[in-house]
């Protein structure tokens, strides 16, 4: 194959995969999916390997890598025909990665054979379980968390299987908004679908396949030439992760997790050896989740430039005992060792390798979805009426900091590592559901010092409109700062408190179960800040005053001498 026809092929897949998050996100119902972007799209040869995948969700399309090639293998191959959509959510029959994203995957069939497989996945506002949104980590095990979907057949012949999905949607606190999510990933595959069948026939299906071929070994080449520069070596890291907390009895020791990681050549190993068992409550890894965690730290910290696909993964082997924190068994609860434990992850795999790769790692960050999760009966009869939705559900992950860089601060308020969602815009959560935002604002001093400050969190206040609601935070960082790189200084750590219209506050926990809030009530999420790189006495005087004058820091929080406080306030032009 000429080589133009070949590039046109390859960025032909990825632009399908992009073109397939699009058609999503026009026609979901979830405003976390049409607002926020938390969904994704991928391209797979008729061998189930990832080709092509969107600028989308890292979380999701690594662990696709396994749920994909499980959704097929369960139904059986030879079963699918033309216009077929599997529907799974199951990290156990299915390899999911949790029970809100929920994923499709279709055949696409040319001259009667199979030549490849398109695949949408989206995070539903509610999946059912014991609270609303679905996305609560004080749970006994993973049928609390919501509908458990194995693999099956969501679409036959293009057309849907009516009691397989009337069983779905009546789980779910929201049916109406749950058929539009349905509808809306369908629409994404059967775009996919016809765009890779065209491109079949219009290069023909051995063209398409050599280039699938060749698109995945050629990822492989330079991710294992990028992987040998690294010095070879063994790296090693241990940290703890803080327990659910929960009701007396409940587990309260921190897990630990640890890390030996092999580089030879051009190949790199990881052993999660050491790390603590399965855990009651939510904060558990499947495999497939932690796969994805060493997968993307790989690919961080070599070349990103590199176009993803499967066989960027090639070089990379894992290990990880089965039955613990980061391989967990059925039927342990996972909804947070996607969104918390796995950034966790990626933070002990940056500690292990800033010694082999020191420019190519950044200082520890918030680690984290931090979704606040509101749900109840509107009190709104007019949109009620208007939108035939009684129920409000509102899932709205936060922006916390990023770690600084070698050369550069941190980044403020933003989500970091696998996830990649945005934050629900103001505007949206107002016309949508009884809450009014009070504030959104960056937090001074919530970023460590060093040569390069940690980004700063963000804070977000809202009041209750609801009569009664439930208030479910799922958050990371609640007693263990993001740590700094190479004399950088620590973080802040994660805040939750509701101030009732009593005058009285409660504070959350990061990891907890649900709070019951009423009109009137405030509630105060903020996500852990991030921690520095370098020794902070080598950061130049200018950025300090550039600090001061952007509000990011307080010369409270400097620590410096009054005298010396009193004359930077004057030379940035603050006393």
């Amino acid at each position: 194959m000429d080589i133009v026809t070949y590039e046109i092929l390859r960025n032909g897949l990825y632009a399908c995969a992009r073109e397939m998050k699009i058609a999503m996100m026009r026609t979901a119902g979830s405003p976390i999916v049409h607002s926020g972007g938390d969904a994704s799209a991928a391209v797979f040869d008729a061998e189930m390997q990832l080709v092509a995948q969107g600028n989308d969700i890292p979380t999701m399309l690594g662990s696709a890598v396994i749920s994909t090639k499980a959704s097929v293998e369960a139904i059986g191959r030879d079963r699918l025909r033309p216009g077929d959509v599997i529907v799974s959510n199951d990290a156990y029959l299915g390899g999911g990665n949790h029970q809100p994203d929920v994923q499709f995957t279709r055949p696409v069939f040319v001259d009667g054979q199979i030549i490849a497989f398109v695949m949408t996945r989206g995070h539903w506002t509610d999946i059912g379980g014991q609270a609303p949104g679905s996305y609560t980590a004080m749970t006994w095990d993973i049928f609390a968390e919501g509908v458990r979907i194995p693999p099956v057949l969501l679409y036959r012949d293009d057309k849907p299987v009516e009691d397989v999905m009337t069983l779905i949607v009546q789980n779910t606190r929201d049916p109406s908004v749950r058929l539009l999510d349905i509808q809306a990933q369908y629409a994404g595959c059967f775009v996919g679908d016809r765009r890779i069948a065209a491109m079949a026939r219009k290069h023909g299906v051995d063209a398409l396949r050599d280039a699938m071929a060749r698109a995945l070994d050629h990822s492989e080449r330079l991710m294992r030439e990028a992987i040998r520069q690294i010095p070879d070596g063994v790296y090693e890291a241990e940290d703890k992760v803080e327990p659910v907390a929960g009701p007396a009895g409940w587990p309260t020791a921190e897990i630990p997790i640890k890390v030996k990681i092999t580089k030879s050549g051009d190949s790199i190993h990881f052993d999660y050896a050491g790390t603590g068992p399965q855990t009651r409550g939510g904060i558990n890894c499947p495999f497939s989740v932690t796969c994805n965690s060493t997968w993307f730290t790989v690919k961080a910290i070599t070349d990103v430039s590199i176009p993803i696909n499967q066989g960027c993964y090639r070089p990379v082997s894992i290990d990880a005992p089965k039955g613990s924190l980061v391989n967990c068994s059925f039927p342990a609860s996972v909804v947070a060792g996607n969104t918390e434990t796995s950034p966790r992850l990626i933070d002990l795999l940056l500690r292990a390798l800033a010694p082999a790769v020191p420019r190519r790692v950044v200082g520890q960050s918030n680690c984290g979805a931090f979704s606040g999760v509101f749900g109840g009966p509107d009190p709104d009869a007019e949109r009620v009426r208007r939108t035939g939705r009684p129920f409000v559900g509102m899932i709205d992950p936060h922006a916390g900091g990023m770690g600084a860089r070698p050369d550069k601060d941190g980044v403020n308020g933003i989500r970091v590592y696998v996830g990649n969602a945005g934050s629900t815009a103001v505007e949206l959560i107002e016309q949508t559901s009884p809450l009014t935002v009070e504030e959104w604002s960056l937090v001074p001093d919530t970023g460590g010092a060093g040569e390069f400050r940690g980004g700063l969190t963000s804070r977000r206040v809202y009041r209750v409109e609801y009569d009664e609601a439930t208030f479910t935070v799922c958050g990371e960082r609640g007693i263990h700062p993001p740590l700094g790189q190479f004399g950088g200084e620590a973080g802040s750590t994660f805040r939750c408190e509701i101030r009732r219209a009593d005058g009285s506050t409660v504070r959350v926990p990061a990891k907890s179960g649900h709070e019951i809030v009423h009109a009137g009530d405030q509630v105060l999420l903020q996500p852990a800040g991030s921690g520095g790189y370098g020794d902070p006495a080598l950061r130049k005087r200018e950025r300090i005053l550039d600090d001061l004058r952007d509000g990011y820091v307080t010369v409270a929080g400097l620590g410096v001498p009054s005298a010396e406080a009193e004359a930077l306030l004057r030379e940035a032009g603050l006393g």
